[in-house]
């Protein structure tokens, strides 16, 4: 059985949460650090985008910069995601793509799957009824609603997977940050947010963040047949973040690559 790091459940601003990410994977794959787990949320709430979206049609500068938001641009595909303080855990992935093959995840669907049924298999554990889909990228339903979108980046044989976990949902604060379509109404973008999503504290009686996530790790070694023990950031893996936060994810070239 493979061991893994797992790192301490945290919370911090996107600039730091998107640079610690694309560290690990680099530390990965050079061999400086175990494959990797991550659980971790965001101070304050953040809007993020996909790596190839612009910034001035995804979202609302105007009303980030009014409630203090941040704003970052991810090195994951998808699109535009608001990322609530209190309504939401993230996790992220890094490991090779042969240890995913080796599951027998053959193609991007199935690496993307496998890992999905690891929150799957967490929140069975947790005593939920969970059940996959597709809306665009693999995604994850609770009661034919969608509360998990995930995304991944690919770099030297090596991947990135990281993927929202709704605890609540705020359509009219997510349809403020994030950019309605074109020609679409905002109180239609919200009516379709409660329609299609859910939060999983509406599943819930009762909800201890602590024992949810351990039932996380539960369903990731149970699904990946891995032993997870904690573990912390190198000091090559923070200053590299460091470096991240500056240089790129809170440099405006980056952000508005696009414009």
């Amino acid at each position: 059985m493979d061991k893994w790091r797992i790192l301490p459940f945290e919370t911090r601003n996107g600039y730091w949460n998107m640079a610690l990410d694309e560290a690990i994977l680099k530390s990965v794959s050079e061999n400086k650090s175990q494959n990797t787990l991550r659980f971790y949320k965001w101070n304050p709430s953040t809007a993020s985008i996909g790596r190839n979206q612009s910034l001035s049609a995804e979202v609302d500068l105007e009303y980030i910069k009014e409630k203090g938001f941040n704003v970052v641009r991810r090195i994951t595909g998808g699109g535009a995601v608001f990322h609530d303080f209190r309504g939401e855990i993230t996790y992220s992935i890094v490991c090779p793509i042969k240890f995913l093959k080796n599951l027998n995840a053959l193609t991007i669907l199935d690496q993307f799957e496998i890992i999905t049924q690891g929150v799957i298999a967490g929140l069975r554990n947790y005593g939920l009824e969970p059940e996959k889909g597709i809306i665009h990228c693999p995604a994850i339903f609770l009661d034919g609603k969608k509360f998990s979108g995930n995304a991944q980046v690919r770099r030297k044989g090596y991947i990135l997977q990281h993927g929202t976990i709704l605890l609540e949902i705020n359509p009219d604060l997510m349809y403020s940050v994030l950019k309605v379509p074109e020609y679409v109404d905002k109180s239609r973008m919200v009516r379709s947010v409660r329609a299609k999503c859910i939060g999983i504290k509406d599943q819930l009686r009762i909800y201890d963040e602590k024992q949810f996530v351990n039932s996380l790790k539960f369903g990731f070694e149970k699904i990946l047949k891995i032993k997870l023990e904690e573990g912390y950031f190198s000091d090559y893996e923070l200053n590299l973040a460091e470096n991240l936060v500056n240089e790129k994810y809170s440099n405006l070239n980056w952000l508005k690559k696009y414009e």
